[in-house]
């Protein structure tokens, strides 16, 4: 392996409880009832995409934009103060960074929470690249996203790992031929089954890769 690229939300961070309820609280204040499965039609979605879906599905009186500020604001909170690592996440960075791999950060949160969230929890300089879908216009079920950083690294796609939680970045990052690293995370429940058919690897937590897989991080 000779560089890392980590999904935050699911995979480094504990913070899928937070978006779980995010369209359904941002609705409720607005008094529209939600269905149950918004969450899941928005999951593939960066918050700025899902804002149009919101807008254009509700009829919302406020533009995209207004929309994306107060739910931004509806984050601020958790990635300023709450939202924690999961178990083994900064000692398998400080371990890596250690031995030169070259590590990435790639994620679908708006470029101020997470960025904020990461120096928060003092992992933010681990990163070479911080990408963002904000920052490049693409979403993450796009290859094009991985082409991006690919391109960024200059290292073949299949002596990089991709840790990631969510099967349509997962699926993203393999058509780009990266290896995948997948950790499981409650919010994929539903798609464990197929995550583990396409992924290199899966595990349940950081400490458990280390334990399991110590030898790939030399590869």
């Amino acid at each position: 392996m000779k560089a890392a690229i980590f999904d935050l939300d699911g995979t480094l961070f504990d913070s899928m409880w937070v978006w779980e309820k995010l369209a359904y609280n941002f609705l409720l204040e607005k008094k529209i009832d939600s269905p149950p499965n918004i969450r899941e039609e928005l999951k593939e979605y960066s918050l700025r995409e899902s804002c149009d879906i919101l807008k254009e599905r509700f009829n919302l009186s406020e533009s995209p934009d207004e929309i994306n500020k107060q739910m931004e604001e509806m984050l601020k909170k958790y990635y300023f103060e709450e939202i924690q690592l999961k178990e083994g996440a900064k000692e398998l960075l400080e371990k890596m960074k250690k031995e030169g791999i070259r590590l990435v950060a790639a994620t679908a949160t708006p470029d101020w929470l997470s960025k904020a969230a990461c120096s928060r929890l003092g992992i933010y300089d681990y990163f070479e690249i911080f990408q963002t879908c904000e920052s490049v216009g693409i979403e993450k079920f796009d290859p094009k996203f991985y082409k991006i950083i690919l391109d960024g690294l200059k290292i073949k796609a299949n002596e990089i790992f991709l840790f990631e939680d969510a099967l349509h970045s997962i699926k993203a990052g393999l058509v780009c031929g990266l290896k995948v690293a997948a950790i499981r995370d409650e919010s994929a429940r539903k798609d464990w089954r197929e995550i583990e058919e396409v992924s290199h690897i899966v595990f349940d937590n950081f400490n458990e890769f280390l334990e399991k897989y110590p030898d790939i991080i030399n590869l």
